[in-house]
């Protein structure tokens, strides 16, 4: 069942910063990195590329393309949020033509960090945490590293802030009006003084 058929709990805000010390996949040239971050397990065959780009869903995205071993991200993505947070998974990934080749993958337990951070993963109050997750390449070994920022935004959080855009937006209108109202009142005045002969 999708997440957006269930109650919502809340938006989990998560921004790619960068990738670091990634192993160089390619013979020439750079890396053309993407990160790829879902809450359920993901894959770790090489993809195979038909033309079409996988769709991204409520619960699997990606980032774009970013050139090196050391590729900056910056990028935010946003998760709705419908049961318990566990496990955010993953995977940073080569594009190349005819296949994509996995550089690394890795995974941050929210109940059991073995990274050393305890979690408040309350859904009921926001939460911001900085994480760096260590990766694994397909060897097993050291793939480098992956920096986060994560924000969780509850459910009544997120109502707030729509309320709030919502009022702005609509005083943001208000305003508008008002000055196009006064604006056409202005000239149509300017345009009875002239017809009348007023002058200023």
């Amino acid at each position: 069942m999708a997440a957006s058929s269930r109650r919502l709990k809340g938006i989990l805000s998560v921004t790619v910063l960068k990738a670091n010390n990634l192993t160089k996949s390619d013979w020439f040239g750079e890396n053309d990195c993407y990160a790829v971050l879902s809450l359920e397990p993901l894959t770790n065959q090489s993809k195979i590329k038909f033309g079409k780009e996988s769709q991204q869903t409520e619960i699997c995205q990606k980032t774009q393309i970013h050139d090196g071993c050391h590729p900056i991200f910056n990028e935010k993505f946003l998760f709705p949020i419908a049961q318990d947070l566990e496990t955010l998974y993953v995977q940073l990934w080569d594009s190349d033509i005819g296949k994509d080749d996995l550089l690394a993958y890795g995974t941050l337990n929210f109940l059991n960090n073995d990274q050393g951070i305890q979690f408040n993963t309350n859904t009921e109050k926001e939460w911001l945490y900085t994480v760096t997750i260590s990766m694994i390449n397909d060897k097993r070994g050291d793939g480098g590293t992956l920096e986060l920022v994560l924000h969780f935004i509850p459910e009544t959080v997120a109502d707030f802030i729509s309320k709030n855009f919502n009022a702005a937006q609509a005083e943001l209108k208000k305003k508008l009006t008002q000055q196009i109202v006064a604006k056409m009142t202005d000239v149509a005045s300017d345009k009875i003084r002239g017809y009348v002969g007023i002058g200023d």
